[in-house]
């Protein structure tokens, strides 16, 4: 145990996980909506300082663009086009040589998601967000975070 304890110490901090980088929580717009018609989802990011989180779209080259989807299988569509999103920064990235779009600090979509006719009740919209972050000096490996979204189909 003494030996587990001084390893430890001896390491120090452990490497930075997505998930305490970038914090996603999600929320609908409304508690319901009617099969068949689309539900808006605002998707929260809470983005730890001195990190970037890049943006829907990317120039060629460049990082993991940010995207938002539903599990496969699941009786829900996202067109990511539809997706209503402030406009990022821009950046000559050294990271990655070329120009990087991103968001500091906290961004918020609107993620409209269409319910498939015949699904009725409570459901959870399974949300899959890939994303890559990066500071000043290292970049995360893209990351898929996957939350649940509750809402009732009528």
């Amino acid at each position: 145990m003494f030996l587990l304890l001084f390893l430890l110490s001896v390491m120090g901090v452990p490497p930075q996980r997505p998930a305490d980088i970038v914090e996603w929580s999600a929320t609908p717009v409304s508690a319901g909506v009617t099969a068949g018609d689309t539900a808006k989802i605002v998707l929260r990011a809470q983005i730890q300082s001195g990190w970037k989180l890049y943006a829907l779209s990317q120039p060629a080259g460049g990082p993991q663009k940010l995207s938002i989807a539903v599990a496969k299988d699941a009786p829900f569509t996202i067109s990511e086009k539809q997706i209503v999103a402030p406009p990022p920064k821009k950046m000559k990235d050294a990271n990655f040589g070329t120009d990087s779009l991103y968001y500091e600090k906290a961004v918020e979509l609107t993620v409209p998601v269409t319910v498939a006719k015949g699904v009725s009740g409570q459901v959870d919209i399974p949300l899959e967000i890939t994303f890559q972050a990066c500071g000043a000096e290292l970049c995360l490996r893209p990351y898929t975070q996957k939350l649940s979204v509750p809402l009732t189909v009528r």
